[in-house]
């Protein structure tokens, strides 16, 4: 697409293609600055899919970015990471410009963005994203049992591969594009969740519950509940059972992440011991108008 550059360093601009597959996970398995909303796995099948583009030099491959549209008329940032030896700023002024014009061609109003690392944050907000929402961590210390406060007597039981795909459709209605998980993020969940549960009412999964363990820390990924059956108590039923499995596997610090402004969800987290970190997430945004 484009060189830039000197005689001694030159840059390329190209599209991601299949054949970049192992140069690509070379450098997310080597490189600090990498930042990825989907696996290694699922990205693979996603390059021709959606936009992507990669900078190379004689060496080989110094950065890529990947996006991924989504309604109404926007595209999140799903992949992005640099070589170590490279500067943020000029991978962003070589790489931004032509994920904006895909964006535009796909007729996307705007970019998104949804991360914790500071190096891309503070890189996009440099590039004329703004904060558009935030997204605030609670934590749960110690190995207490949660309490008994739910109304709910759905049954709940262990996740099953055959039912990933009614949970992907669960989840598509209970959050906004953004946050959706696929059939192939929730099999890759299922297999290495601490706990992972569904509760099921007239043979239908109507919520779920999706908890990760990394040594004593547990993170709680996912609670979600059909907008039909919300206020009915089964996010409360579902949270108490991920508690419980992750204390059970020795967890003595539990945190989930939810929207600041939602407010149900954070008084629902405190009444099961859940506290505020203070720390807060931004969600970024970039109009292409």
């Amino acid at each position: 697409m484009s060189v830039l550059g000197t005689d001694r360093e030159m840059t390329k601009i190209r599209p991601l293609v299949s054949t970049d597959v192992p140069d690509l996970l070379r450098l997310i398995e080597s490189a600090w600055r990498i930042h990825l909303r989907i696996s290694p796995v699922e990205l693979r099948s996603k390059i021709g899919q959606v936009p992507g583009f990669l900078a190379e030099d004689r060496v080989g491959l110094r950065g890529f970015f990947m996006l991924e549209p989504f309604p109404p008329g926007s595209a999140l940032i799903i992949a992005a990471g640099l070589r170590d030896t490279w500067s943020v700023t000029p991978y962003l002024d070589l790489l931004l410009p032509p994920c904006e014009q895909a964006a535009r061609n796909l007729e996307a109003s705007g970019l998104v963005h949804v991360g914790t690392f500071a190096w891309l944050v503070d890189g996009l907000v440099s590039h004329g994203f703004e904060t558009r929402e935030w997204i605030v961590v609670y934590e749960r210390q110690g190995q207490a049992p949660p309490p008994n406060l739910t109304r709910a007597m759905v049954p709940v039981r262990t996740a099953h591969q055959k039912d990933l795909p009614e949970i992907a459709a669960l989840d598509g209605l209970a959050f906004e594009h953004i946050w959706h998980m696929t059939v192939g993020n929730l099999r890759e969940a299922l297999a290495r969740a601490v706990s992972f549960a569904v509760a099921v009412i007239d043979n239908r999964v109507v919520a779920y519950e999706w908890c990760e363990m990394h040594n004593r820390h547990a993170h709680l990924t996912r609670l979600a509940v059909h907008p039909a059956y919300q206020g009915q108590g089964l996010g409360a039923q579902l949270l108490h059972r991920a508690i419980s499995d992750a204390l059970n596997h020795g967890a003595s610090l539990i945190t989930l992440n939810t929207q600041e402004n939602n407010e149900r969800s954070r008084l629902l987290y405190q009444r099961f011991g859940f506290t505020n970190t203070g720390e807060r997430l931004p969600i970024l945004w970039k109009s292409l108008k």
